[in-house]
């Protein structure tokens, strides 16, 4: 079996465990992860759920190898199909492509989001801008090229790069608290920018403004069921 079709396996197992302890499901959460990528975000929270209580927390992944509107679209399908989540995030970034339509998926991805109260874990322009945070506060609007080659300068990883490294967790974990601090102060800061008073359109503004990044905000969620 493959690995995904393993992890796979594993979100429906992990459902159906607890559709049969009715009683531990009084206590424990249920979070569903749905990625953009198939690789890059799910090998970084595959990492976290390795420091989650699980006796707390069930926290399913689904690399979903779809972007903005139709990764919402997915979250919420399998939302309503399982019925039981308590906390359903989409993790996706801010990739600029006309020729795909963006903006317009973009925009209203975070609208369909906000009206099925799935949360959002968005970077722009790269979900590698939260990698970098882990080092320093970082607020010049960049390329995802830029931030994979900041990422590989000897004061950051001091080591190249890889983009679906499977042990980017372990290789961050340490500086987490830095790397949220930084993302808070990146995210308050278009606040002030922002005049917009309508709330779903406010997180669209937010969101459109490079860089940025709400992973922080999935990252401590999970962090008050954590080990350490």
């Amino acid at each position: 079996m493959s690995k995904r079709s393993s992890r796979k396996s594993h979100r429906k197992k992990s459902r159906g465990y607890s559709e049969r302890k009715v009683k531990n499901r009084n206590t424990r959460k249920r979070f569903l992860i749905v990625c953009e990528g198939e690789a890059t975000e799910p090998n970084y929270f595959y990492g976290l759920r390795n420091y989650i209580d699980r006796a707390q927390v069930t926290l399913d992944i689904e690399p979903a190898g779809r972007v903005t509107l139709s990764l919402v679209q997915k979250a919420l399908e399998l939302k309503e199909e399982d019925g039981e989540y308590d906390r359903v995030w989409c993790v996706f970034d801010r990739d600029f492509k006309a020729e795909n339509n963006n903006q317009q998926n973009f925009n209203e991805a975070i609208q369909l989001a906000f009206k099925n109260d799935i949360k959002l874990a968005i970077s722009n322009d790269a979900f590698e801008l939260w990698y970098l945070l882990h080092y320093e506060y970082y607020s010049s609007t960049t390329h995802r090229s830029d931030l994979k080659k900041m990422l590989s300068d000897k004061k950051r990883l001091g080591e190249k790069y890889k983009k679906n490294d499977e042990d980017m967790y372990e290789k961050l974990k340490d500086r987490q608290n830095q790397a949220i601090k930084n993302a808070e102060k990146l995210w308050n800061s278009y606040e002030k920018e922002v005049a917009e008073t309508n709330r779903a359109r406010k997180l669209t503004q937010k969101h459109n403004s490079n860089p940025s990044t709400t992973v922080h905000l999935l990252v401590k969620e999970l962090k008050q069921y954590s080990y350490e």
